[in-house]
């Protein structure tokens, strides 16, 4: 069975999470860096935590990455509106 995702956006529109329907949170966007995480049950069969994750102010070119790997790796459509750009770098 494939697995299901969800997408999570905060009220102020600066952060931005991918849930696993088994529990897992796999990805997050924020003013300070991208998350990209193998869900739990992956973690459990020997696989590592980090996909892609960065450190610092996130940009556009960072931005355009979260989304194209949410849909790459998972089928998630995460909207542009999800992230306010103000809070991008350059």
């Amino acid at each position: 069975m494939k697995l299901q995702y969800q997408v999570e956006w905060s009220l102020r529109n600066d952060a931005v999470w991918i849930h696993a329907l088994d529990g897992s949170t796999v990805g997050r966007f924020g003013r300070m860096g991208v998350d990209l995480h193998n869900t739990a049950s992956d973690q459990l069969q020997g696989k590592p935590q980090c996909r892609l994750c960065t450190h610092g102010r996130v940009t556009t070119a960072d931005w355009e990455l979260f989304k194209t790997k949410a849909y790459e790796w998972w089928g998630v459509s995460v909207p542009d509106s999800a992230f306010d750009s103000k809070f991008l770098k350059g």
